[in-house]
């Protein structure tokens, strides 16, 4: 009987570890997740695609850092303050979704991620920083 209660605690514990975690995670449409970055009066954002998809077109004001690199959490705890909110992105939200994640379990406090990623952001018209045909931004 001893053993199911420990076990029973001890399952109930990683439960409410999990919740805890989730809950710095909240996940926002376009035009939620505009409006907050628009509210911040310095937002970091962050882009987790790869630097060819960064190149290609971003969010204004977003900075690249590539989830799928092995350095991503080296990056993530040198450029990125803990004490503010992270907004992360991705092409449709699958790996801002997982980066969320890795910040959440890094123990930043409030991470915004945008539902649909980047493909959602564009569907909605907010505008992307594109390269132009010789190559800047």
């Amino acid at each position: 009987m001893k053993i199911i209660l420990k076990l029973a605690f001890a399952l109930s514990l990683m439960f409410l570890g999990c919740n805890i975690s989730a809950q710095s995670i909240s996940s926002f449409g376009p035009e939620k997740f505009r409006f907050a970055i628009s509210e911040d009066k310095k937002p970091q954002i962050i882009d987790v695609r790869t630097k060819a998809e960064f190149d290609a077109e971003h969010i204004d004001g977003a900075i690249n850092i590539d989830i799928n690199k092995i350095d991503f959490q080296k990056r993530i705890n040198k450029k990125i303050k803990k004490d503010r909110i992270v907004y992360v992105y991705c092409r449709t939200g699958a790996r801002s979704l997982r980066a969320a994640k890795i910040l959440s379990n890094l123990e930043f406090p409030r991470i915004y991620n945008l539902e649909g990623g980047l493909e959602a952001w564009k569907k909605q018209s907010y505008p992307v920083k594109k390269r132009n045909s010789k190559g800047n931004l």
